[in-house]
C-alpha cells in the first residue's frame, strides 16, 4: 500500500545580504553567517536504486548549510553542506599570516541497485557460503537426474530446482561509499617569490557491488563483491617565480590498500569437489561435477613515487617557454592466490593444484616505470600574429619479468588444461606533437593547425600507429551582438606493415596453437581510420535583454579496411538555448537538442576455431536518438520580498540494434531489438521564496522525477536464466517528488 504524506522542508541560506554563498567578498573586512536547515520529504513508489544514486535525500530534518567566513585576525572560511547526510561535504580554509590551510571532507554515495536477491551468506567479510544441506540436496538432485537421463539435466529442470531457494533467498543492496579528505598546508610570504606546498589526500570506498563470478559457462553465479579500499596520497611541491619567470618541482607518493584480496563464493550445484574435461560446462548434459568453493583474487595492493619539474621561461617577442617532466615507479606485489580452490585437480606432476607451492611464483613483483614530458611554446611575433606549439611524451614501460606456468592452469576451478601459459607485461608510449597559428584580421579570427600522434604498444596486433589530424577554425563578428565559431579537422590513422591478428592472442601462450581470432578482423584502437568532424556554434545577443545560442557538431570514424570488428561511428547533434530578461524583475529560458549515434559492426559467429563461412557473418547496427528540452521561468513578484521560479526538462533516448544475420548460418536469422537503451526521464520543479526580513528568507518548493528503462539487456532481468543466477537489483523506473520548505538566516 503506498503511503500519502504531507511534505515539509525547511532548508537554510545564508550569506551577507548580496553575497554570493560560495565566495567570501574581495572587502578586507567581511563577515559571513550563514545558516541553512530545514524539513523535507521524499517520495517514490519503487525500491529503485536510481533515485538516490548519488544524493541522499533524508525525510525529515535537514542541517543543509552552515557558512561562516571573516577575517577577524586572519582570513577563514568554513562551510558545510548537507551536514551528517550520506552526500555531507565541510571545507574551511585558513590563512593565518603568509600560511594558508586548506581542508575539505566529502561524502559521496553510490547505489548500484537495491533489492538483490542472493542464495549466500557472507560469513565472514568477503566469504560468500550456502548451506552444507542446500548444496548436498541440489547436488543429489543433479545424480539422480543424470543417472536416469543426462539431457535432462536442462534449464527448466534446473529452473525447477533452484526456483523455491531464490524466491526465500535473502534480500541485498548493491551500494558503496567514497570519503574523499583533502588537507594542504602552504607557506607564501608576501615579500618573496617563493610558494611551498604539502598535502595529504585520503579516499576511503566500503560497501559491494555486483561481481560476475563463475563456476563455468553454465554457472555463472552473480555475487556481491566486498568493497574495502583506501588510497592514500602524499604530495610535496615547491614553486619560485623570478623575473624571467618560474621554476617549479614535486615530489609523490600514492599507496592503495584494500582489506580483503580474494573472494570466495559456494556453488549452489555442490557440495564436494570433482572434475572432468567437461565441468567447465556444468551443470548439464556434459557434465555436474566442479567445485564446491571458487575463489577470485581483488584488486591488489600498490604503490607509486612520482617525481615532477618544469618551468617557464619569458621570452621576446611575448613569447612563453614552458617544460613539465616527471618521472614515476609503480609496484605490486601482492600473493598470489593457487592455481585453484577445487581439492580433486592434481598437477601434471601429481602435485596438489591447491598447494601454494605448486605456483611457479609467489607474487608478481611488478615493476612499472612511467615517464611524461610536455613542452609548450606560445609567441605573439606581429600584433594580430598568434603560434602555438605543443609536444607531449608519455611511456608506460612495463618491467614486470614474465612469469611461465609450464604446467597449465585450472579452468573455471573445474579442470585442468594442460596448456602452458605465460604472464603479458603489456606497455606503451603515445607521442604528440601539434602546431597551430591564428591570425585576427579585426570582425573574423582564422585558425589553422596541424596535430601527428604517435602510439607505440607491445604485445600487440600492431606494433605502432600514427595519427595525422589536419584542423582549422573561424571566429566571426559580424556586429557587436554576434558571433560565429565554426571549426573542422581531419585525422587519419595508420600503421606500417601487416596487422599481426593473432600477436595478442598468442602473446600469452608459451606454445600457441591455432588462433582463434578471424584474421580479417581489426581491433577499433588500432585499425586504420578516418576521422572526420565539424562543429559550429552561433551566439546572438540581440537587444542585450535576449541571448540566442545555436550549436551543430558532427563526427564520423570510418574504419576503411575492417572487414570485422567496428566499421563505422557517427555523431551528430543539434542544440539550441534560449534567454530572455527584459528587466530585474523576470527572466525566462528554454533549450532543445537533438543528438544521434549510429555504430556498424560486423562479425563472424566461431567456436573454439575460427568460421571460414560466410553464412556464418553477421551485423549490428546500433542508433541511438537522443531528444532533451527544458526550460524555466523566474519572476520578482514583489521586489526583495517574494520570488518565484519554475524550471522543468524532459529527455528521451529511442535505441535499436539492428541485428542481421543470413538465413542456414549460425546465428540463425538474427532479429532487430527495438527496446535498446530506451530511456525517459522528466524533471519538474519549483519554489516560492519570501523574505521576512532583511536576514530571514522561507522558501517553499519540491520537484518531481519520473524515470523510465527499457533495455531487453537490463531491464527486469529474472534472478535465474540459462546458465547464471543473478543478483537481479532493482536500479530502474521509479516516479519520485520531493517538497520542502527553508529557512535561511543571515546575521
Amino acid at each position: 500500500m503506498r503511503r500519502l504524506w504531507l511534505p515539509l522542508t525547511i532548508v537554510a541560506l545564508s550569506a551577507a545580504p548580496g553575497v554570493p554563498q560560495d565566495e567570501a567578498p574581495a572587502d578586507t573586512t567581511f563577515t559571513v553567517r550563514h545558516i541553512e536547515f530545514g524539513v523535507q520529504g521524499p517520495e517514490t513508489d519503487t525500491s529503485s536504486s536510481r533515485f538516490r544514486e548519488y544524493r541522499a535525500l533524508p525525510s525529515g530534518f535537514v542541517l543543509d548549510t552552515v557558512h561562516f567566513a571573516g577575517n577577524d585576525g586572519f582570513r577563514y572560511d568554513v562551510r558545510v553542506d548537507h551536514a551528517l547526510q550520506a552526500d555531507a561535504r565541510y571545507t574551511a580554509r585558513l590563512k593565518p599570516g603568509p600560511f594558508q590551510v586548506d581542508f575539505d571532507f566529502q561524502k559521496i554515495p553510490h547505489r548500484f541497485g537495491n533489492d538483490g536477491r542472493t542464495m549466500h551468506e557472507e560469513r565472514p567479510r568477503g566469504v560468500f557460503v550456502i548451506s552444507d544441506a542446500l548444496q548436498r540436496a541440489n547436488q543429489t538432485a543433479l545424480e539422480a537426474q543424470r543417472a536416469l537421463s543426462p539431457a535432462g539435466v536442462n534449464f527448466a529442470f534446473l529452473q525447477n530446482l533452484v526456483n523455491p531457494t531464490i524466491d526465500a533467498a535473502s534480500r541485498i543492496d548493491l551500494a558503496l561509499m567514497r570519503d574523499r579528505g583533502r588537507l594542504e598546508l602552504g607557506w607564501k610570504p608576501t615579500d618573496k617569490d617563493v610558494e611551498l606546498k604539502m598535502s595529504y589526500f585520503q579516499e576511503r570506498r566500503y560497501g559491494n557491488r555486483a561481481a560476475g563470478t563463475s563456476f563455468g559457462f553454465s554457472n555463472v553465479v552473480e555475487s556481491a563483491e566486498p568493497i574495502e579500499y583506501r588510497t592514500h596520497d602524499l604530495a610535496t611541491a615547491g614553486e619560485w617565480r623570478t623575473s624571467w619567470g618560474l621554476v617549479r618541482a614535486g615530489v609523490r607518493y600514492n599507496w592503495f590498500q584494500n582489506a580483503y584480496l580474494s573472494q570466495s563464493f559456494d556453488n549452489p550445484f555442490r557440495v564436494t569437489d570433482s572434475n572432468d574435461a567437461s565441468a567447465y560446462q556444468s551443470p548439464g548434459s556434459g557434465s555436474i561435477n566442479g567445485a564446491a568453493t571458487g575463489v577470485f583474487s581483488l584488486p591488489a595492493e600498490n604503490q607509486a613515487v612520482t617525481g615532477t619539474l618544469g618551468f617557464v621561461v619569458k621570452l621576446p617577442s611575448k613569447t612563453r617557454l614552458s617544460a613539465d617532466a616527471s618521472l614515476g615507479h609503480w609496484t605490486q606485489d601482492s600473493p598470489f592466490l593457487p592455481f585453484t580452490s577445487n581439492t580433486s585437480i592434481r598437477l601434471p606432476d601429481g602435485r596438489a593444484a591447491t598447494d601454494l607451492a605448486s605456483l611457479p611464483a609467489r607474487s608478481l613483483d611488478g615493476k612499472i616505470d612511467v615517464s611524461s614530458l610536455s613542452v609548450n611554446l606560445t609567441s605573439k611575433p606581429a600584433k594580430h600574429l598568434f603560434l602555438t606549439a605543443r609536444y607531449r611524451r608519455y611511456d608506460f614501460d612495463n618491467k614486470t619479468p614474465r612469469i611461465e606456468f609450464h604446467e597449465g592452469y585450472a579452468r573455471f576451478d573445474a579442470v585442468w588444461e594442460d596448456i602452458p601459459r605465460v604472464s603479458v607485461p603489456y606497455g606503451y608510449t603515445t607521442g604528440r606533437a601539434q602546431a597551430s597559428a591564428s591570425y585576427d584580421l579585426g570582425r573574423a579570427t582564422l585558425e589553422a593547425g596541424y596535430r601527428y600522434d604517435t602510439d607505440d604498444r607491445t604485445f600487440r596486433e600492431v606494433e605502432e600507429t600514427t595519427t595525422g589530424t589536419l584542423f582549422g577554425a573561424v571566429l566571426l563578428r559580424p556586429t557587436t551582438w554576434i558571433v560565429l565559431r565554426a571549426s573542422a579537422e581531419r585525422a587519419a590513422r595508420d600503421f606500417d606493415g601487416e596487422y599481426h591478428y593473432a600477436e595478442a592472442e598468442e602473446a600469452s601462450f608459451l606454445d600457441p596453437g591455432v588462433p582463434s581470432q578471424l584474421p580479417a578482423l581489426r581491433r577499433y584502437d588500432l585499425a586504420k581510420k578516418d576521422t572526420d568532424r565539424v562543429s559550429a556554434r552561433l551566439q546572438m545577443t540581440p537587444g542585450g535583454n535576449t541571448t540566442i545560442s545555436l550549436a551543430y557538431v558532427a563526427a564520423k570514424d570510418d574504419y576503411k579496411e575492417s572487414p570485422f570488428g567496428l566499421a563505422s561511428g557517427e555523431v551528430e547533434g543539434f542544440s539550441a538555448d534560449v534567454d530572455y530578461t527584459p528587466s530585474d524583475r523576470w527572466t525566462v529560458y528554454a533549450f532543445a537538442a537533438r543528438d544521434t549515434f549510429d555504430s556498424l559492426q560486423q562479425g563472424r559467429q566461431s567456436g573454439a576455431t575460427a568460421s571460414t563461412r560466410d553464412i556464418d557473418n553477421w551485423t549490428s547496427a546500433v542508433t541511438d536518438k537522443v531528444d532533451t528540452f527544458g526550460g524555466g521561468l523566474n519572476v520578482v513578484i514583489v521586489k526583495n520580498k517574494l520570488d518565484v521560479k519554475v524550471n522543468g526538462s524532459y529527455q528521451k533516448v529511442d535505441g535499436t540494434n539492428a541485428l542481421d544475420s543470413p538465413p542456414g548460418g549460425t546465428p540463425d536469422v538474427a532479429v532487430a531489438i527495438p527496446e535498446f537503451d530506451d530511456t525517459k526521464i522528466l524533471t519538474a520543479g519549483g519554489e516560492v521564496s519570501y523574505r521576512v526580513s532583511k536576514a530571514v528568507r522561507l522558501s517553499f518548493g519540491g520537484w518531481l522525477e519520473d524515470y523510465e528503462l527499457r533495455d531487453s539487456a537490463t531491464s527486469n532481468i529474472a534472478t535465474y536464466l540459462p546458465g547464471s543466477i543473478f543478483l537481479a537489483a532493482n536500479d530502474g523506473d521509479y516516479r519520485a517528488h520531493v517538497l520542502y520548505a527553508r529557512l535561511a538566516y543571515v546575521w
